[in-house]
């Protein structure tokens, strides 16, 4: 069986081995509850502070800020909507709330059930690249817009959008900001407080932690009313018990991306490059997509022209080499890719290619070869069945 080759790291990393053995204790001698009044409970208290202060260094966030630890990054940010109903639209009638039209799953689906309540879903267009500009969001807000819930950049293509411009529009009226940073932590340097969001949300298990981990920050003077309700853990902020097995991996994961963010920042973007020039040299055809925009330095998405991009996804994944076209939190690369601008024909031809920490130059050489390799087979193929 050959090597597999994983390059979907935008959809699940795989948990790093330190997270999981950070886990560990927990499962056998440090099982009790945090909320118990009793020595048992109290026993853990200090590693779960531990454990908290390496999540505020790896977000860079202040003493006085707020986190909440949750089971995803889909609850994180379903967290924030729904306080964003509860504190804002209930008591002001502010009811739009705003996101992009190549957000995630989370963020849309979200919207659309509190529009059953009475709110209002506006979808910002992006621009060319997919890029949601500051001037898109300013347009598109009202006197009435509660708040903007975006991805800091977006999974499948690795275009960034420009974060600080956005949160100075929201700023100047009188609008939260919301980022989902699941894709942006640790390959980017930023400081929350530079940034100007008003709250961070992201998932864990795409910082190399184990899935049912994610995190919610906010801003120091902001309150934010709970999602989940029934007890007075994590300050009240989000009832039932905590998870500290969870917590202690999230926290390892977060100081592995603390030390491996020069890696992924630099080495990722050496072995991107390395994968998109030997695509193009082995199939000239290719057509790297948003190249001309700020990206994230692990991921990049392809166009091969002629070819069904599921059939070549389907022709890889025999083949042990793991991309992705869209699905999951996902809106289909092809749709993302047409709001930007691209041709519905060539965008319906592309595939994300996400990669990781521990992706090799080995892995990049391997994968191109039998990218290259699928595209010429199904490229003949197919214009063999052109009438």
């Amino acid at each position: 069986m050959s090597r597999e080759l994983y390059f979907d790291n935008s959809l699940i990393t795989k948990p790093s081995d330190e997270a999981v053995v950070a886990m560990m204790p927990y499962f056998t001698r440090n099982w009790g509850s945090p909320a118990a009044p009793h020595e048992w409970g109290n026993r853990l208290l200090p590693s779960i502070e531990e454990s908290l202060r390496s999540i505020y260094k790896m977000l860079g966030a202040g003493e006085n800020d707020h986190f909440v630890f949750t089971s995803s990054g889909a609850e994180a940010v379903n967290h924030a909507l729904n306080a964003a109903y509860t504190d804002i639209t209930l008591p002001t009638g502010r009811n739009q709330f705003l996101t992009s039209n190549v957000d995630e799953a989370p963020q849309i689906m979200a919207m659309n059930k509190l529009e059953k309540l009475g709110s209002v879903t506006t979808l910002i267009n992006a621009g060319k690249g997919g890029l949601v500009t500051p001037e898109a969001v300013g347009d598109a807000l009202t006197p009435r817009s509660a708040i903007v819930s975006l991805s800091w950049a977006c999974g499948l293509t690795g275009v960034i959008h420009p974060a600080q411009d956005i949160a100075e529009v929201c700023k100047e009226r009188g609008v939260l900001l919301h980022l989902d940073a699941s894709h942006v932590l640790g390959k980017l340097y930023f400081e929350p407080e530079d940034v100007g969001a008003d709250i961070i949300t992201f998932e864990g298990s795409l910082l190399h932690a184990p899935q049912g981990t994610g995190g919610l920050w906010w801003k120091d003077g902001l309150s934010l009313s709970p999602f989940i309700t029934g007890g007075t853990e994590q300050a009240s902020k989000r009832a039932g018990p905590m998870n500290p097995a969870g917590l202690a991996s999230l926290a390892k994961a977060s100081e592995q991306l603390i030390d491996a963010r020069d890696l992924i920042c630099m080495e990722g973007a050496r072995l991107r490059t390395q994968l998109e020039d030997k695509i193009k040299t082995g199939y000239p055809e290719a057509v790297v997509f948003c190249a001309d925009c700020e990206r994230l330095p692990h991921m990049t998405a392809i166009g091969f022209p002629g070819i069904s991009n599921e059939a070549l996804l389907f022709s890889l994944s025999r083949q042990n080499v793991f991309a992705s076209i869209g699905g999951g939190n996902f809106q289909q690369i092809g749709l993302i890719l047409e709001a930007g601008g691209v041709d519905k024909s060539l965008a319906h031809t592309a595939v994300s290619f996400s990669l990781s920490r521990e992706t090799t130059d080995e892995d990049i050489e391997k994968a191109a070869e039998i990218i290259v390799d699928s595209a010429k087979k199904l490229r003949k193929t197919s214009t063999h069945m052109i009438p």
